[in-house]
């Protein structure tokens, strides 16, 4: 049946706001009011024109006198500013009481323009996207919507870490601090293999606009088996709940609209920041920037070797984390990320 998009707070194994809430201290701050930048028509980087572009975003915590408390915060995939709420107050990753933090839907999610939400470029009529398009975006409304210049910092995770080392080699001089969380400046070919067969995989159950769920269930079953280790998931998953864990999975992804989810896929496909970042990556172009990272070392759904490569090729530290709960990192270390987060964003 044909599908339409919806918004949800619980995405595909690539998000991981359900393994942090196990963590995380629950002491939070009132739901922050959905806002929407209209930019008009938006060029793309791949030559494609988004009509009537609409970002979506949601604000915490006041801007200060001098207008440099500002710390953007972009969705990973399929994530919502609404689900980054979860990861945003007292004693979490950014602290509203002193950062006025500026929380960004990605194009693609069904808040943000996207295919499913577009009223004249549906579905499959929706240009492709790419993480460079993202934060082009972002960086408008920050300087055009919220008259900001500078930032404090830009902190993302997965496909938001994407979006911080994209907003590294396009803004070098526009953020004090960078920190991507299980991101990556260019996925490896092994992250590519995931990424182009759930892509694949969504793609062989199109047909002239009519989806097939079973492309769904599959494609979801692909991103879990890349979401933990092996050894968590046999763990904590017997054989006979199998079927009902892959039940829910299914039922998860099927909450998002197939072309959302292709055309994320595809962003992550192409992007790869050392063509912006050119001879800055070599030294020979200082980013001032302070960058801090933090990478899974058994990550199976982005390599951590990118991430940790760069941050020592531009003199930043990197979190290296040993756990079996590989992509959902934050599931077994959420309080130690969260300190080694929140005091480097302090210092």
């Amino acid at each position: 049946m044909r599908r339409k998009g919806t918004t949800a707070t619980i995405s595909l194994p690539l998000c991981v706001l359900a393994a942090a809430l196990l963590l995380l201290p629950q002491t939070g701050i009132a739901g922050a009011e959905q806002q929407f930048f209209r930019m008009g028509d938006l060029r793309l980087e791949g030559g494609g024109v988004i009509r009537d572009c609409v970002l979506g975003y949601r604000t915490f915590g006041k801007l200060n006198g001098s207008r440099s408390n500002a710390v953007v915060f972009p969705t990973w995939f399929m994530g919502t500013s609404a689900d980054l709420e979860a990861l945003i107050g007292p004693r979490k990753l950014v602290d509203p009481s002193r950062y006025y933090v500026i929380a960004v839907d990605a194009f693609g999610n069904g808040v943000s323009s996207s295919p499913s939400n577009s009223t004249t470029q549906r579905g499959a009529l929706f240009p492709d996207i790419t993480i460079g398009d993202m934060v082009r975006a972002q960086y408008r409304l920050v300087t055009e919507k919220l008259g900001i210049r500078h930032l404090h910092a830009v902190i993302g995770i997965s496909m938001g870490g994407m979006q911080a080392f994209e907003w590294l080699a396009a803004y070098p001089g526009s953020t004090g601090k960078t920190v991507p969380i299980t991101g990556t400046p260019r996925p490896t070919s092994y992250d590519l293999l995931l990424y182009r067969t759930g892509l694949a995989v969504l793609h062989s159950g199109q047909a002239r606009e009519v989806w097939d769920d079973r492309a769904l269930a599959v494609t979801a079953g692909v991103f879990a088996m890349a979401s933990v280790t092996p050894d968590r998931f046999i763990a904590n998953q017997d054989r006979s709940g199998l079927s009902l864990y892959l039940e829910k999975a299914e039922k998860d992804m099927k909450k998002h609209d197939p072309v959302d989810i292709a055309r994320q896929l595809q962003a992550m496909i192409k992007h790869d920041v050392y063509p912006t970042l050119g001879d800055s990556a070599g030294g020979d172009r200082k980013i001032t920037t302070e960058m801090f990272t933090v990478v899974s070392a058994r990550d199976l759904m982005v390599n951590p070797q990118p991430a940790k490569e760069l941050v020592r090729l531009l003199g930043g530290r990197s979190l290296v984390l040993d756990s079996d709960c590989g992509h959902y990192i934050l599931q077994c270390e959420g309080t130690t990320i969260t300190k080694a987060v929140s005091s480097f964003l302090d210092e």
